[in-house]
C-alpha cells in the first residue's frame, strides 16, 4: 500500500463514527491532508511545532492568542502569521505544515492554527464557516485570523460579509453557527480539489478526492470523482475499486456505463 492510501486509511479512521471521533483531532486531520499532498510530512513533528507555539502563552484569553499569533493592527510578517493576499489560491495555503513554515495562509488554515493552539492552552474555540470567509468563534466574539486576528461582534461580521459580497447580500441567519471539525476538513479538501482540477496536479487531486470519499456520509458522486481522479493518476486498481463502491448507490441509468468503465480500468491492469 502506498503513502496516499495509507494516509487515506488513517484519515478514514479519524473521521469515522465511534472510535474515530474527531473531537480534539482537528490538527491531526489537517496534517493528514497535508501528508496526503506531501509524503515528507512527519505528523508528530508538526504536532510538536503547534505545542511550541502554545508554550509561548501563559493562561491566555482568545483575544490574547489572536493578537500574539496574528498581530492585530501592528501585524509584522516576520513575527506573526498573515493572510496570503498575493497568492490566495496557492495550494500550500491549505497545507498546515507549510502555513507553519511560511507564516502565511488563507482564512480556514489560519483558523485551524488558532483553534489548535487555543486547545493546547485550554481556550475553547470553534470554526465559523461564514460564506466566503472563515472565522473563529470564541466566548468573547468572532476572530478573523486572515485580517490580523481582529475581534468582531455579530454586527461586525455582518459588515464584513457585506463588504466581501460587494454590498449585494445580507449575512444569512445561520452564517455564524459553529462549524463541526469534520466539516472544516471537508471545506479544506474542497479548496484543494478546486485548485487541483487544472490538470497539473493529478496526484494531489487523486489524494484529496480519496479523502473526501473516506467520510462515512460520502455519496456515490464522491466515489465516482475519486475513481476518475485515481484513473487520471494512472492508479487503475484504485479507480476500479472506488467505482465499485459507487455502484452500490449510483442511479440505475448510469450503472451500466460505470460497469463498462470499471472493465476498461481492470483491463489496464493486465
Amino acid at each position: 500500500m502506498d503513502h496516499v492510501e495509507q494516509t487515506r486509511d488513517r484519515f478514514a479512521a479519524l473521521v469515522s463514527p465511534g472510535a474515530g471521533r474527531l473531537d480534539g483531532h482537528l490538527d491531526e486531520g489537517a496534517l493528514l491532508i497535508a501528508s496526503a499532498l506531501d509524503p515528507e510530512v512527519v505528523i508528530a513533528e508538526q504536532m510538536q511545532r503547534l505545542d511550541g507555539l502554545a508554550a509561548r502563552f501563559s493562561d491566555p484569553e482568545a483575544a490574547d492568542l489572536a493578537l500574539g499569533l496574528f498581530g492585530g493592527a501592528a501585524q509584522d510578517p516576520s513575527r506573526h502569521f498573515c493572510g496570503n493576499r498575493t497568492d490566495y489560491y496557492e495550494m500550500e495555503n491549505s497545507m498546515l505544515h507549510r502555513v507553519l513554515d511560511r507564516r502565511i495562509g488563507i482564512p480556514i488554515s489560519l483558523a485551524v492554527l488558532l483553534i489548535e493552539v487555543g486547545r493546547r492552552c485550554g481556550v475553547s474555540m470553534h470554526g465559523v464557516g461564514m460564506p466566503g470567509h472563515f472565522l473563529v468563534g470564541s466566548a468573547h466574539g468572532y476572530i478573523d485570523p486572515f485580517h490580523g486576528g481582529v475581534l468582531l461582534d455579530a454586527a461586525g461580521c455582518g459588515r464584513l460579509f457585506q463588504r466581501l459580497s460587494g454590498g449585494r447580500a445580507s449575512l444569512p441567519a445561520d452564517a455564524l453557527d459553529p462549524t463541526p471539525p469534520a466539516s472544516i476538513l471537508k471545506r479544506m479538501l474542497a479548496n484543494v480539489a478546486a485548485i487541483a482540477t487544472d490538470g497539473r496536479h493529478r496526484r494531489a487531486l487523486w489524494a484529496v478526492r480519496g479523502l473526501l470519499a473516506s467520510f462515512p456520509e460520502a455519496t456515490h458522486r464522491d466515489h465516482v470523482q475519486h475513481a476518475y481522479a485515481a484513473a487520471d493518476a494512472a492508479r487503475f486498481d484504485i479507480a476500479a475499486a472506488a467505482a465499485e463502491t459507487a455502484l452500490e448507490t449510483v442511479p440505475p441509468q448510469v450503472r451500466a456505463k460505470l460497469r463498462s468503465q470499471i472493465d476498461v480500468w481492470r483491463a489496464q491492469l493486465n
